[in-house]
This record gives structure tokens, C-alpha cells and sequence, in this order.
């Protein structure tokens, strides 16, 4: 029995509306009546034995992650003949999927930076005991709030690792263009697919279009279309991190999460050579010895000396000569300032030649007045 809106849900969560239906069931926004607080009711309509599972596995990776950018779940049940419930932080905004069809893709910067959060979340996720994979990051499961947070949700298809083995109830699903080779059958998934999946979603973010499935590349029925190919304004050194994760076979992609967001990072910083006028080859700000070193030490590339306080006379002249460098460096450019008087004075003669004209009564009285 699906929820309703105003209905009560176990005398605590009061139903608002409905966010989204999907196979098992729906999600709703409700207000926690006991802490006045906006939560996320996530339902859970099969119950037969491995959906079961499935759900309750949800619920038990959740409530043990905390993390900037992933929910938090406060609280999970089963009703008996209704269904299972999941109580999770409301994210407010969208989901980039719901954000490319309004906007088409994003900017550069915007995908780095949604790509850094959700490296942050993988590196969390993937450095637990044990580790904890996702297995279907795509655009409908990123959303981003209107202050622009990134959170990374639905964690129905979760597993965890023990060890080198994983669990056999985790839930095996795929979806076309965002899943590696390795996830399709029965092969062995780790961290690697994680990353596999993050790369497909900043590649639909950046060009608009869902990359080749992986599954038809590795059977060379189909090729991975370069991102500037389908976006010409994306840097060359981003769209080569993009098509690293996007590699086919686990060993060519990023091996950790971490190492993708670093490359990220600095793809994107590399395209900023801001230059305040400085020139490092000026000698006009020297660098002062450190006094605590001996003569005769190279510190950051200045070789200290001992210091006498008789002033030689070729410093005396070499100090007289910086100081007239500077005065030459304040000077007035007095030809400018002519030129500009000049014109100035120009431009009144042309007006009073103007108004005479137009006014010459008025003219003749004036000149009669002042002479």
C-alpha cells in the first residue's frame, strides 16, 4: 500500500508529496513531526526475500556513513503486509540529469568541481573496514542544492567488500553507458567501477550525450568519442582525465579516487596564468639574507655573507644609482601633460567660436561690456 499525502507515518512522519517512483517503490518528502524537521521517505513495496535484503542492506550502509556528501539515514522499519521504510536527510534542488535537460551541459569549472565532491565521497567510501562501493553513479543519482552542495544518493545496488571476497547479496544491475565491462555477468567489481561510473557522469555533464556502453567497446563493436570531440571549449587536460576513468579494462583507469581528483584539480588551475605585472627577473625587491645562517649558506637560493659596517665605495655608488632609479621612476611625463592643456584650450576656443555664431547680439554685448 502506497503512502498518501497528509497520511502519518508511524505517528511521526507526515507525508508532504511524492519526489520520484521507481521500481521498488516511491520516495517522499515528509516533516519529522517530532524534531519539525523536512526528511525523505524512501518505500520499499517488494518484500519478498531479496528485495528485502536489498533494502535493509540500504539502510545499514547508510546509517553507518558520515560524510559532507552523502545523506545521512535516521532511521529505518518494516510495517508487516505494507512495506519497508527508510528515513533519510531531504536533499533539496536537482538531479544533474533533471539539470542537463534544462540547461544542456555544464561549464568546465561547475563538472570539476562536482567531480572533486563526489572524488571526496568515493575516497570516504572506499577507505571504510570494509569498503563500501556504490555501483550506479549516474546524473539522476548526483544532486545538487540550490547553495551548491553535491550529494551523491540511491545506494540500492551497494555492496560491501570483505576483503578480497564481496558479499552475495548484493543486487546486480546495470545501467547502459554509465556501468564498466566488469559489472555486467558475474566478474568481480572493486573501487575501480566506482570511479568507471563518476567518469561517465562528467562526461555526460560535460558534452550533453552518454558515452558508449562499455560492454560494446570491449567487444570493439563501439569506440568512446573523445570529449572535445563532442565538446571542442573543454580543456585537453580534463577531458583526458574524463577518458582515463573511461577506460574499458580496471588496470588503465584511475586506480583510487583520490588520484582522479588530484588531476581534476589540476587540469582545471592550469587553465588560469593570471600575471599581476611582476617581473621575476626584477631586482628591485632583493632578497634579504636569513642573519640566523652562516656566511656562506644558500638559503632559498641567496647566498648569506658576512655584513662589515664600512660601506664600500662601489656599494655607496650602486646605492646612490637604485635610488636615482627610483626618482627617474616618479617622474611626470611633463610632454603629456602639455599635450592635454593644448587640447583643452583648443576645445574652448572652438566653443566660444560656436556660440558667437549662434548668438552674435549676445556676443557683441559681451564683448562691449568686458572692454
Amino acid at each position: 500500500m502506497t503512502l498518501n499525502q497528509g497520511q502519518l507515518l508511524r505517528e511521526r512522519y507526515r507525508i508532504i508529496e511524492v519526489l520520484g517512483h521507481g521500481g521498488m517503490g516511491s520516495i517522499f518528502r515528509a516533516v519529522d513531526e517530532n524534531l519539525g524537521l523536512e526528511v525523505a521517505v524512501k518505500e520499499n513495496l517488494f518484500t519478498i526475500d531479496d528485495y528485502a535484503r536489498q533494502f535493509r542492506r540500504e539502510a545499514t550502509i547508510l546509517a553507518n556513513l558520515r560524510h559532507p556528501h552523502l545523506p545521512r539515514v535516521s532511521d529505518h522499519f518494516t510495517i508487516d503486509d505494507q512495506g519497508q521504510y527508510l528515513i533519510m536527510d531531504y536533499i533539496e534542488g536537482e538531479d544533474l540529469q533533471e539539470r542537463l535537460e534544462r540547461i544542456g551541459p555544464f561549464e568546465e569549472e561547475e563538472v570539476v568541481f562536482i567531480g572533486a565532491a563526489l572524488c571526496d565521497a568515493l575516497s570516504y567510501m572506499h577507505s571504510r573496514d570494509p569498503v563500501v562501493l556504490h555501483r550506479d553513479i549516474k546524473p539522476a543519482n548526483v544532486r545538487i542544492t540550490p547553495t551548491g552542495g553535491v550529494y551523491l544518493v540511491d545506494f540500492g545496488l551497494a555492496k560491501v567488500m570483505q576483503g578480497d571476497q564481496t558479499t552475495t547479496t548484493g543486487a546486480r544491475a546495470m545501467t547502459m553507458g554509465f556501468s564498466p565491462p566488469e559489472q555486467y555477468g558475474a566478474a568481480r567489481t572493486d573501487a575501480r567501477t566506482d570511479i568507471y561510473s563518476l567518469g561517465a557522469t562528467l562526461y555526460t555533464s560535460l558534452t550533453g550525450l552518454t558515452p558508449e556502453d562499455s560492454l560494446a567497446q570491449t567487444m570493439d563493436q563501439e569506440e568512446l568519442t573523445p570529449v572535445r570531440e563532442r565538446n571542442p571549449k573543454i580543456s585537453k587536460r580534463v577531458a583526458e582525465a574524463v577518458e582515463k576513468a573511461l577506460q574499458v579494462h580496471p588496470d588503465n583507469r584511475w586506480q583510487m579516487a583520490a588520484e582522479f581528483k588530484n588531476e581534476l584539480l589540476k587540469a582545471q588551475s592550469g587553465r588560469f596564468n593570471i600575471n599581476f605585472g611582476f617581473d621575476p627577473t626584477s631586482t628591485a625587491i632583493s632578497q634579504k639574507p636569513d642573519p640566523k645562517k652562516p656566511p656562506g649558506v644558500i638559503v632559498r637560493g641567496v647566498e648569506t655573507k658576512e655584513v662589515t659596517k664600512k660601506r664600500s665605495k662601489r656599494n655607496a655608488d650602486v646605492s646612490a644609482g637604485n635610488k636615482k632609479d627610483h626618482r627617474q621612476r616618479l617622474k611626470i611625463d611633463r610632454g603629456g601633460c602639455l599635450s592635454l592643456i593644448a587640447l583643452l584650450t583648443f576645445i574652448l576656443i572652438l566653443a566660444g567660436a560656436v556660440f558667437s555664431l549662434l548668438n552674435p547680439l549676445l556676443t557683441k554685448n559681451l564683448l562691449a561690456l568686458w572692454f
